[in-house]
């Protein structure tokens, strides 16, 4: 019992930390309409870079997903499957934790890094987008997170 609670303590902390730092690096998109009847999108890629951290990034994420901002927004589906695999692993279902735990891993890295070539919205502003240019500390923590819990479920279940 002792162990779990730790395991997942130090889990959590990990995710807490990966909130808090940096985890994504935009490179800021001018758009500008031209060629015939002003339809054609004319983009330009900027030199500001411009910061989110883990937390902003899940709200974000799930305002994303709220206005269809696939699939990007995909990677915030990582959150729900780490709590069902911290909840799985206190309950002592390895087998599942671990599944869930992969799962995460996989949407969150995925859904993120489909972020390189799909252009963001840059809020309100219909003139600028958000190209990903580079994934921070926090974000390598936000996926350790699950992959630690994952880790230790797959070694639980194979002491039983």
């Amino acid at each position: 019992m002792k162990t779990r609670i730790l395991f997942i303590l130090l889990s959590l902390f990990i995710y807490g930390i990966a909130l808090s730092l940096p985890a994504l690096a935009f490179r800021i998109v001018d758009i500008q309409f031209g060629g015939v009847n002003n339809k054609e999108e004319i983009a330009t890629l900027t030199n500001t870079i411009s910061t989110m951290t883990g937390a902003e990034l899940t709200l974000v994420g799930f305002f994303g997903l709220l206005f269809l901002q696939i699939p990007p927004s995909l990677g915030w589906l990582a959150n729900p499957g780490y709590w069902v695999s911290c909840a799985f692993f206190f309950r002592q279902q390895y087998q599942f934790s671990t599944l869930a735990g992969l799962i995460s891993i996989l949407f969150g890295f995925l859904g993120t890094i489909s972020a390189f070539w799909v252009r963001l919205p840059d809020g309100s502003n219909p003139f600028k987008k958000l190209a990903l240019s580079e994934l921070l500390p926090g974000f390598w923590l936000w996926l350790a997170a699950p992959a630690l819990i994952a880790l230790v479920s797959f070694f639980f279940k194979l002491r039983k």
